[in-house]
């Protein structure tokens, strides 16, 4: 019989000074060389559970623990965190908390050399860890000066160099693109399948889990509400859906078409599909709800662009950084007044740097920078904020008032508003994005979700016409991505904002972009709808991208790219009537 190698029996934790538990009565045994997934909403204990596994809390994050702990044998609250780091790897979700290294090899030499390894053996890690998640070239670069991609594959690096037993991964590819994903979730295969590695991984990435978990855990308010193998979890998809958790493409796509059996590969729903084993009764509401979540491809009026005077344009734009990195390479690029635009590409492509350029916050080496058709190339960035508003990667960065409500009032103050517009506007703002009970709250009591939203509200309290996001979806759960997306949504459509999104989010592409902007090594390399772009695999592959599994699906049914599960239920059903009709069966 395989030996537990984490138990926790029982287990309660409450934060110092906190009356709420993070941790409600949780128990768990991991056998030793499985991988088991954790999912869940933000706030629902799973960052502290991670914690607890290690030994950090409650000896480094203080606070009351209660109930049973044993992870290899040892009680990690007893011997320490020291004593733990041999045998528990923990990669944080923030990645900026674990990098302190001059140099990026620096910071993955850290962990193989206080565990005493000599120099041979110390450098073959590193190097493997570097070349394993493609970090070649950036040895010698200061951490603070990667992409925040970059960032969170060093973190993962200088972890994996150790070669734990155990490996904690705290969503550690929330920061990458979609191939810098795969190849993490393919080293954690390769760890736990070739090397025994036991893995605990907590992820938001649904699809990815469907094929590399033993079992899944699903957790919310402190304690695990579901369990069980990968398809006995994801087969319940109300149950899902209730928590806040992503159904899978190819899961959902098989639920609202009534099929026999739940699909979870595009193959098993290509068999569904062709072996008829599926009823219409099911999805009666598929025409109406596919007409409603497949508006990427609509265009955003009847105007047409070449007659437009664009919002911001990039021209001929080139950019390289102190240390001699040249970021951009001749960017040129035109977004237009009202449109929803989509930034996308692998990490260290150019997408921040550029976007950056359109408020100030970078200054071009060469090319020039037009709003509104006017050049803005010297314009100070304090005249371009309330004409470009820009919410960073991580709200952290962009918080720093005592109180929810004066964060808010900070920028409206410094570009003169009018006192009476902006207390209309504060309040309208704290309505529209659901932080109006926090008014007076000290910003670092919210969640990461809230404090993302607040970020984005401080920008929008501004009014800027043009609104830049970065990331917003970084590290928050399927229900809040979607809070912020519609409002970004509502922002444009209402408001009459122009909207640019940088993103890694392909899902999220396919319901909010209008238009697709794909980078790749500092120029922008192709343009077009979400279902263009998804639709030439060849731009997909050189920009490190890859497209939603029902797209993959549709594809090899139907020889078409389309966006979402519903609107591929849809297109199922008409087929199906025009047979019925056709055939008179």
């Amino acid at each position: 019989m395989t030996p537990t190698i984490v138990s926790l029996k029982d287990v309660t934790f409450a934060y110092q000074g906190s009356k709420r538990q993070a941790l409600r009565g949780v128990s768990l045994d991991v056998k030793e060389g499985e991988c088991v997934a954790i999912l869940g909403p933000t706030g629902a204990g799973k960052s502290t559970l991670a914690c607890v596994i290690n030994g950090t809390v409650p000896r480094f994050i203080e606070g009351e623990l209660t109930g049973d702990v044993v992870v290899d044998g040892q009680i990690p609250n007893e011997v320490g965190t020291a004593q733990m780091a041999s045998r528990v790897g923990l990669v944080f979700g923030d990645p900026d908390t674990q990098l302190f290294g001059m140099t990026v090899e620096e910071d993955v030499a850290f962990g193989p050399a206080n565990l005493g390894f000599d120099y041979h053996t110390i450098m073959e890690r590193i190097n493997r860890a570097m070349e394993d998640m493609r970090l070649k070239g950036l040895e010698q670069r200061a951490p603070h000066r990667l992409s925040g991609g970059q960032k969170q594959a060093t973190a993962i690096a200088g972890v994996y160099a150790m070669l734990p037993k155990i490996m904690v991964l705290d969503e550690p590819t929330s920061m990458l693109d979609p191939a810098g994903k795969a190849r993490v979730f393919s080293i954690i295969r390769d760890l736990n399948k070739s090397f025994g590695m036991t893995i605990i991984l907590i992820e938001q990435e649904v699809d990815d889990i469907l094929q590399l978990a033993d079992r899944v855990f699903i957790m919310q308010s402190g304690k695990f509400v579901l369990g069980g193998t990968p398809r006995e979890v994801f087969s319940k998809v109300d149950e899902l859906k209730a928590v806040g958790i992503r159904v899978p493409n190819i899961v959902e796509f098989g639920n609202i078409i009534g099929a026999d059996e739940t699909p979870f590969l595009v193959e098993e729903a290509v068999s569904v599909v062709k072996r008829g084993a599926w009823t219409t009764e099911k999805n009666a509401v598929a025409d109406e709800e596919a007409s409603a979540l497949s508006q990427a491809d609509q265009p955003v009026s009847n105007i047409t662009h070449d007659k437009m005077t664009p919002a911001v344009e990039a021209v001929n734009l080139e950019f390289r950084y102190p240390m001699g990195v040249k970021a951009l390479d001749g960017v040129n690029l035109k977004i237009y007044p009202g449109e929803f635009v989509a930034i996308v590409g692998q990490n260290g492509a150019g997408k921040t740097t550029l976007t950056r350029h359109f408020n100030g916050l970078l200054r071009s080496s060469a090319g020039d920078i037009h709003l509104f058709g006017k050049s803005v190339l010297n314009e100070p960035t304090a005249n371009l904020c309330s004409q470009v508003g820009y919410v960073f990667q991580n709200p952290d960065e962009q918080l720093f008032c005592d109180t929810v409500e004066d964060e808010l009032r900070f920028g409206p103050l410094n570009i003169g508003m009018d006192k009476d517009r902006m207390e209309e506007a504060i309040r309208d703002i704290l309505l529209d994005i659901g932080l109006d009970k926090y008014r007076q709250v000290w910003p670092r009591y919210l969640t990461k979700g809230e404090r993302q939203r607040l970020a984005l509200a401080s920008v929008v309290a501004m009014e800027p016409e043009i609104l830049i996001v970065d990331e917003p979806t970084t590290g928050l759960d399927w229900l809040e991505s979607l809070q912020i997306l519609d409002y970004l949504e509502r922002l444009r459509r209402e408001k009459d904002k122009t909207i640019l999104i940088i993103t890694h989010d392909m899902n999220i592409v396919s319901l909010y972009a209008k238009r697709v902007v794909v980078m790749a090594n500092g120029q922008v390399v192709g343009e077009g709808t979400p279902r263009e772009v998804f639709s030439q695999p060849k731009l997909m592959e050189q920009a490190c991208l890859r497209r939603p599994a029902i797209a993959d699906l549709s594809d090899t049914l139907w020889g078409e790219v389309l966006l979402t599960p519903h609107e591929a239920a849809d297109r199922l059903l008409r087929l199906s009537r025009t047979n019925r009709e056709v055939t008179g069966k």
